[in-house]
């Protein structure tokens, strides 16, 4: 009987062109708005080369430092472009912003000469005062005390600094597209409230017409309400690996490796939307089309919150009521998707996950006790 009921409710769900429409469509067409704000986020960040001048007084000077300016790498990357200049050229440049600032040597000493504040002079800056504080350390070390040249002391003191990594090694190599759709992401499982509220509206006889034939039928309200969040379950959760497989291999979005959890995680939340929609549909006494109204607001309460339009909200809800982004089941997903994304250590994702399991058991129980309470007097 329970096969029987979960086959002839696909059929229902199938037809239901406009929940179809909003709960599969409706996101690719976002991420694809998404796509088009956001392709370039990741490039506003990609470090180039640091254009800088080189002004010597002497053509035999020493070109020690300029060697060391061509061979300096980042990540594997030659961080500077360096180029020979006479004065009057390097002014000229620095003016029109060809070059981010130069070099004067003049026998032992070296200057910089900028013409604003920024990360590439700060670079310039502090890649000048490692040399000279190296170069003066090994001068000491050559007239005080030569043998420490055989030691591996020396070996450090001529290692640059790596300027631009970062603290702590990721999981990814990291983007910042990929933030926003996670979000997007954990906005699309929630669009499941709208099966929950169809499912528990085709259930209560005094709701639709389907409710008051169901009623009516020999069969267990359980098996019934089973039957229908397995169908829906069913049909949301093949929409969401498309969306899914949509963003990653249309819209190039990185989700990292760890597909497995990202799976589980997105079924999970699934469930969640399911029995929010049911719980929601329950609760509220009024009109379908009022109760999809509220579930719409919501859900795009949910998403601002999770920092989908304002990344800055999602910090500020953390720092002064983190309890709104433990119960925010949009936060949830995309909290659990970045921390796949960017830890090696993903212990807090499996407290994420746990967040996720309470709400979806407590939105359950609420159904279930205003399911099985419901009577009527008459059909």
């Amino acid at each position: 009987m329970f096969w029987h009921l979960y086959h002839y409710r696909l059929k229902v769900l199938l037809n239901n062109r406009i929940l179809l429409f909003w709960t599969l469509i409706f996101p690719i067409l976002l991420g694809l708005f998404f796509t088009a704000a956001f392709s370039n986020l990741d490039n506003l960040n990609v470090v180039k080369r640091i254009p800088v001048g080189i002004v010597t007084d002497k053509v035999a000077s020493d070109t020690f430092f300029e060697d060391t300016l061509k061979v300096v790498k980042n990540d594997e990357v030659k961080l500077f472009a360096p180029v020979i200049l006479s004065k009057k050229e390097a002014n000229q440049q620095l003016i029109n912003d060809k070059i981010a600032g130069y070099y004067t040597i003049n026998d032992d000493k070296i200057s910089l000469t900028i013409s604003k504040q920024g990360i590439q002079q700060n670079v310039l800056d502090s890649f000048m005062n490692q040399f000279l504080q190296s170069k003066e350390t090994v001068s000491t070390i050559q007239k005080e005390n030569p043998a420490l040249f055989a030691t591996a002391l020396v070996e450090k003191i001529g290692k640059q600094t790596n300027y631009l990594t970062m603290k702590n090694k990721t999981a990814s190599k990291g983007s910042q597209k990929s933030f926003y759709f996670f979000t997007l992401v954990g906005m699309s499982c929630m669009f499941g409230v709208f099966w929950g509220i169809s499912n528990s509206n085709d259930q209560q006889a005094n709701q639709s017409p389907n409710g008051i034939r169901l009623s009516m039928s020999p069969n267990k309200k359980m098996f019934i309400v089973l039957a229908n969040l397995a169908s829906s379950f069913t049909i949301f959760i093949a929409e969401i690996y498309f969306i899914l497989a949509f963003f990653r291999f249309v819209y190039k979005v990185d989700f990292g490796t760890r597909w497995g959890l990202i799976l589980l995680t997105c079924s999970l939340t699934v469930l969640t939307a399911l029995s929010l929609g049911m719980m929601l549909s329950n609760i509220l006494k009024v009109p379908l089309n009022q109760k999809i109204s509220i579930s719409v607001s919501i859900q795009m309460i949910c998403s601002f919150l999770a920092g989908m339009m304002i990344p800055q909200v999602k910090l500020l809800i953390n720092e002064n009521i983190p309890f709104i982004n433990k119960i925010n089941p949009v936060n949830l997903v995309s909290e659990a998707l970045y921390q796949l994304y960017y830890y090696q250590n993903i212990d807090n994702f499996y407290s994420t996950l746990l967040n996720l399991i309470i709400l979806t058991l407590v939105f359950i129980a609420v159904s279930i006790f205003y399911e099985r309470r419901t009577q009527y007097v008459s059909l």
